[in-house]
Formats: C-alpha cells, structure tokens, sequence
C-alpha cells in the first residue's frame, strides 16, 4: 500500500507543473489565458464590436446592416427586423410607422458600437456588450423618420446577466426604460418608439485581465516561475520519484522476508 500515495504524490506534483506551465505561458506570451467558464452558455458566441481580453481571437465582428419596410397601401407591415448578427431585433405592430408622400417604404439600420466610446452608464452599470445605433429613414427621399404612431418592442441579446435597457437619442447620456426579460437572464426586451442609441446595462463587474500589467511586473513574474519550476523538476521531482522507489523496494523486501519465515515454519513442521 506504500506505493499508492506516493504516486498521488508525484500526480500531484504535475498537476501543479501543469498549471504553472499555463501561467508561465500567459505571461510570456500574448495568447490569452481565459477563464474557466469560458465557452459555458450559449451554442453561438457573441460578436462584440471590442471584445474583451478573454475572447481572444475567436471573436467575428458585427457589421452594420439595414432592412427596408415596404408600406402596403399606404400602411406599414405588422414586420419583426433584426440586425445581421441577430443581437438586436425590433418588432413593429401594423401602422406602426406613418406613411409619407412619395415614400414608398422605411429603411431601418442597425449600427454595432463600442459603448466605452459613448456615454458613460449611469446607477453603477457597465455596458453588456455592444451599443446599437438604430436609424430609421424614409425611402426615396431620405427624410429621418421620427416616432413610431404605435409601440413596437426592441429585443436585445447580450453576453452577461441583464439589469436594464438604455436608450439615448445622441449617445451623450443614457435614460434607463422599462425592461423586461424574456425567458432568459440575456435577453431583454422594451417597448419601441424612435429610433437612436440602445444599450444594455450590467451590474457585473469586468473580469480583470491576468495577463496585463508592466514590463517589470512580467519579468519578475516570469522569473519566479522559472525558478518554481527548476526547483520543482529538479527537486522536488526526482525526491519523491526516489522515495517512491524505495518504498517500493522496501515493501518487496518485507514481503520476501515474510515468504522465508513462512517456508522455514513449513520444513520444520
């Protein structure tokens, strides 16, 4: 039984040697060292305008995008649009938008934005994902649209838990609305009445970044664990590799001595 937690001991000595190799990676190069929960939720990942330390290069970002509503007998459609990248939706009941002459249909265009480039959030929030402009016109002429007769609702999807939905109309400062989620804790919707700057907001703090930091920082980091792992492999190691063998051995020379007694015990009998 000697053997056994000597080899829980060596097992743990490279797990250690393990996750300090993933550290030492982190800080010597500029792959990012994500965390653990990383990849958990959603099948299809957000595009982020600026993404945070922790995507990496895996991210695909969200271009801007438009969809035109055609009136029909003057009327507008009862139409659900979204943007390309599905992160913002705005559905508009029938009549929602108002006819005007010589126009035959409403251009609505979604713009993704870096929100640190904005208003700062007001109530202790931080931004939860990207910021959207929304611009609606009328078509030919070109003419801004103004206000909808009739709510509709805008939806947004989000990375982190929800607290509220934003809207500004020039992006220098936010007014929360009402909101409400839809069945998950990322996805929020409110109600829908003119266009302009949609944001929502988090009480979730930023995950700090390990790998950022000086260049002396870096350095003195880096050599400590250099140094951790000469002493590891170059002690520690081979220490407890050479106990385990001893052990090893000891125990087959007690079993053997036990063999022997027990074979003299037979001849004398």
């Amino acid at each position: 039984m000697t053997g056994r937690p000597s080899t829980l001991r060596a097992g743990a000595v490279l797990a250690v040697l393990y996750a300090m190799a993933v550290v030492a990676t982190s800080m010597t190069t500029d792959h990012p060292v994500r965390p653990l929960f990383d990849g958990v939720g959603g099948s299809t990942p957000y595009k982020w305008v600026k993404p945070p330390w922790y995507v990496g290069s895996t991210n695909i970002e969200p271009k801007a995008s438009s969809t035109d509503i055609a009136f029909e007998n003057g009327v507008s459609p009862l139409i659900g649009v979204t943007s390309d990248d599905a992160q913002i939706i705005l559905n508009l009941p029938q009549g929602a938008l108002p006819a005007r002459d010589g126009d035959t249909t409403v251009r609505a265009s979604f713009t993704p934005l870096d929100p640190k480039k904005l208003a700062k959030l007001p109530g202790g929030m931080r931004a939860n994902g990207n910021a959207y402009r929304v611009q609606m016109t009328y078509q030919p002429s070109g003419t801004p649209f103004a206000q909808t007769t009739t709510s509709g609702n805008v939806i947004m999807v989000v990375p982190d838990e929800a607290e509220k939905m934003l809207f500004s109309v020039d992006g220098k400062s936010w007014d929360e609305i009402p909101t409400q989620r839809l069945g998950d804790p990322t996805t929020v919707g409110s109600a829908f009445n003119k266009p302009g700057y949609y944001v929502v907001g988090t009480l979730l703090p930023e995950f700090p970044n390990p790998n950022k930091g000086s260049g002396t920082k870096k350095t003195v980091g880096t050599v400590m664990i250099v140094v951790a792992l000469a002493l590891l492999l170059g002690y520690v190691l081979p220490t407890l590799l050479r106990r385990s063998r001893e052990a090893q051995a000891a125990e087959a020379a007690t079993a053997g001595q036990v063999s022997t007694r027990r074979t003299k015990v037979r001849r004398r009998r």
